[in-house]
């Protein structure tokens, strides 16, 4: 599968460039670049976990299916994400700390459809589309000590690393935001929702017999760019 994504990425960046070099204002290849925090968190909210704020940065294809900038156009965006949280439990130097620091990173190919509605210097528009996560993974680090009264203390320390499976990369996303012509270059400005798609399950906590239904992975990001 991931083969043929790549392809997809390969053909699209060379029509791209064999296209978006015409000096015609009324060409339909544009090609740029974005980069913006994203803000990560689940829904349902998880109880204890407000969220991580990570960086984005990617590439936008972009074709016009019309010689107006008004209307539709179509967009490939492959992207990188990257994210680092530390989360800490009692105090330093006492006889309960625990520290534990994550990493996670992720590529993902998003395809979408955009509708630009005005066609002046200012445009707004609204999009919407499916991500492919291509390759995401976290890795967690842990450190600290715990001490039991009369049985001493051990210590904490630990590495794991874990990649996600094929049902959390396949994701929804909707966003709006602005366009604004400087000269013959275009700054995107936008925010835009991504939600992991996967069947909604339940499970019976053990410890308190609810039903509980399990969160799926939701990123805010807002992005500005530049296309050409």
């Amino acid at each position: 599968m991931k083969k043929y994504f790549f392809i997809i990425v390969l053909t699209a960046f060379t029509q791209a460039f064999l296209f978006g070099q015409s000096e015609s204002d009324t060409r339909r290849w544009h090609f740029g670049a974005m980069v913006g925090p994203q803000f990560m968190t689940f829904s349902p909210k998880q109880e204890n976990f407000k969220g991580i704020t990570g960086i984005m940065a990617g590439l936008d294809v972009g074709y016009r299916l019309q010689n107006s900038p008004k209307g539709w156009s179509a967009h490939l965006q492959p992207y990188f994400v990257g994210f680092r949280n530390t989360q800490e439990q009692g105090e330093q130097n006492t006889n309960y700390y625990i520290k534990l620091e994550s990493k996670t990173r992720s590529i993902s190919l998003p395809l979408l459809v955009r509708y630009t509605i005005l066609g002046g210097k200012i445009r707004p528009f609204a999009e919407l589309g499916t991500s492919w996560s291509i390759n995401s993974s976290s890795t967690f680090k842990s450190s600290g000590r715990i001490c039991i009264d009369g049985s001493g203390c051990s210590p904490v320390t630990g590495e794991e690393k874990i990649n996600f499976t094929d049902d959390d990369r396949l994701g929804a996303l909707v966003g709006a935001g602005v366009q604004v012509d400087i000269g013959k270059i275009t700054i995107p400005i936008g925010v835009r929702v991504v939600q992991n798609i996967k069947k909604r399950e339940t499970y019976t906590d053990p410890s308190t017999g609810e039903n509980r239904t399990i969160s799926r992975a939701r990123g805010i990001q807002l992005t500005a760019g530049i296309s050409f």
